[in-house]
């Protein structure tokens, strides 16, 4: 048996968290080895091969010695903003808020969004993490990644509510990510009040994988609905809102249903301000949500109703936003708020919806122990049954102890 030496008591120091420790460990035996949310060898042993792919998933025999570590998943992150930084003090209302990010975005060389991504993703490393959906608004984050190369999803940003069929098309085929790394490429249409229908088309008919914030808040339902209000000020002040408009009278998924984008490949993120019939027109898509419980807890929001769509079929993956509008980046601490926003869900569910649920909404094999994907996943303490360990760690309870990240492993200091 061969096992990760950062998971053993021999190997050598990184220079730094998430320094590699090299690729001599090509197997481990440990009392739990999760595949899943559902299916758990105890004890199992995992094997990947030279090039990072798993090879073998059993149980382990009874001549082979168990490490007492639990063997988990690594996490997905299906909504991030790597790029944005700490506001230098914290603003709480939205528009105000959004004039800061950008006045803070603007400051920043090429060089800094590269250092501030690659910053983000050794962050989310320590916390276990090792697929995102990246929301690259600057096109810098490949550089990063070409450091650290995290699985997942690039969607680059759009935005022009004034732009029509020609300007909405070249500036999709300017955007749409030729080269995203490590990670697979997408767009990211920002949203229905700052994209307009042509540029939505437009996203739509280059690539089925788009993540669009959507129904985030009242506000924005009222712009749609009426085309008044504080949308349509900052619109009309940007010289953005374009003569002649009219609102398309309706709410935010409904309209995105008109416009052809609502679809099983398309990641909403957010939908705090859900209206009547949107449930089940996402179900009756296949759409997935977003859900980011550290922007939720930033803002002050209520938590939406995340069982009520999970029981309707709605998978329902967590991001972490951005540093912007959160405390952190820290997969481990959005699975404990989730616990204590939605304490209906048993521990088994909001695993699920840190790992399958975001490779799901990200649409690429994320989120689970598979032969032939990458080996990307964590190691923790193992407790005295795999319910305890489980129960332990979506609670953050229970530090994560190394993570290997395509076939390499990586020494964790403990994140809590």
């Amino acid at each position: 048996m061969c096992l990760a030496p950062s998971l053993t008591s021999g190997g050598r120091q990184p220079t730094h968290p998430g320094a590699s420790l090299g690729t001599r460990a090509k197997s481990l035996v440990a009392r739990y080895v999760a595949l899943d949310a559902d299916t758990v060898l105890s004890p199992g042993c995992i094997h990947w091969d030279a090039s990072g792919r798993i090879v073998g998933l059993r149980r382990a025999r009874k001549s082979e010695r168990a490490l007492d570590l639990a063997v988990l998943p690594g996490l997905v992150n299906a909504h991030a903003h790597l790029q944005l930084e700490p506001l230098d003090q914290p603003v709480r209302a939205f528009l105000p808020w959004v004039a800061a990010v950008i006045a803070s975005r603007g400051e920043r060389s090429a060089a800094d969004h590269r250092r501030i991504a690659l910053h983000s993703l050794r962050e989310l490393l320590r916390s276990g993490t090792t697929a995102i959906g990246e929301i690259d608004s600057t096109g810098h984050t490949v550089a990063a990644l070409r450091r650290l190369p995290m699985a997942g999803r690039c969607f680059r940003e759009l935005t022009g509510f004034h732009l029509q069929q020609r300007e909405a098309r070249a500036l999709v085929r300017e955007r749409f990510p030729s080269d995203a790394g490590s990670m697979l490429p997408g767009l990211s249409p920002h949203a229905p009040y700052s994209v307009s229908p042509d540029l939505m088309r437009a996203a739509a008919a280059r690539t089925r994988n788009l993540a669009i914030h959507c129904a985030e808040l009242p506000e924005e339902q009222q712009f749609l609905r009426t085309g008044r209000g504080v949308f349509a000020d900052l619109l009309r002040k940007l010289g953005r809102l374009p003569e002649g408009f009219r609102a398309p009278g309706c709410g935010a998924v409904r309209w995105l249903e008109q416009l052809g984008v609502l679809r099983a490949s398309t990641q909403l993120v957010h939908c705090q301000e859900l209206e009547r019939g949107d449930v089940a027109r996402i179900a009756a898509a296949g759409a997935s949500i977003a859900v980011c419980p550290g922007t939720i807890d930033y803002f002050e929001r209520t938590p939406p109703p995340v069982s009520k769509w999970r029981q309707l079929g709605i998978p329902v993956a967590l991001g972490t936003d951005s540093h912007a509008s959160n405390r952190g980046l820290s997969m481990r601490r959005e699975l404990a708020l989730a616990a204590a926003f939605w304490p209906e869900l048993a521990p088994k569910e909001l695993l699920r919806m840190a790992t399958e649920s975001g490779g799901r909404a990200l649409n690429g094999p994320f989120g689970g122990l598979r032969r032939g994907r990458r080996a990307d996943f964590l190691t923790v303490a193992a407790q005295a049954s795999w319910s305890d360990t489980l129960s332990a760690f979506v609670h953050n309870l229970l530090p994560v102890s190394g993570v290997v990240l395509a076939g390499m492993t990586h020494r964790i200091h403990a994140d809590r």
